[in-house]
């Protein structure tokens, strides 16, 4: 065998382990990062982690709607999903922005993705308002405008969803949902 092809063979061996070694150094340093912290009004959203319910009439008679937020992206984003397994089904995604104040995207079954700021926090009430980077025109279309989160307790929370129509009056969802134990 020629010396330059023994030392090429060597150098692909080398780099084979070498990258065994950075591979598993990666994946070692998984369970050791530090875990997200969020801004107050993300991790009063946290304690939201779980399965919900609510009774909904929407004219066929009351049925069990079921809701569920779940941790996701290294602890920094949480994940709702509204009418789970249902044909209006909804997922939002809350996430604070680099200046530490609650986001969220909430994909719509009005076939789009309004983004919402955080605009006031209180003890019990998140609310959230429109916020630029959308790809909305909210003068020119049918969209969420806003949300408003109320926390009654650990186990019960009423959302006020505000939908904003072109032409008309600005309506207000309530949807009051219970934790499943």
């Amino acid at each position: 065998m020629k010396p330059y092809r023994i030392i090429f063979a060597g150098v692909i061996v080398l780099l084979g382990l070498l990258g065994f070694w950075v591979l598993g150094s990666i994946q070692a340093a998984g369970p050791d990062q530090i875990p997200y912290v969020g801004s107050v009004a993300f991790e009063q959203m946290r304690q939201l982690v779980g399965s919900w319910e609510t009774t909904e009439d929407k004219g066929q008679g009351p049925m069990k709607m079921k809701a569920s937020y779940k941790v996701t992206a290294g602890g920094s984003a949480i994940v709702e999903t509204i009418f789970e397994g249902a044909p209006m089904e909804m997922v939002t995604v809350y996430y604070d922005n680099p200046k530490r104040k609650l986001n969220m995207t909430h994909y719509c079954m009005l076939h789009n993705q309004p983004r919402m700021a955080l605009k006031s926090a209180k003890a019990n009430e998140l609310t959230f308002d429109f916020s630029k980077g959308s790809d909305i025109n909210p003068a020119k279309e049918d969209h969420m405008h806003a949300l408003a989160i109320t926390f009654d307790g650990k186990d019960k929370i009423v959302q006020h969803w505000t939908r904003s129509q072109p032409g008309k009056k600005p309506e207000v969802m309530e949807i009051a949902f219970t934790r499943v134990q």
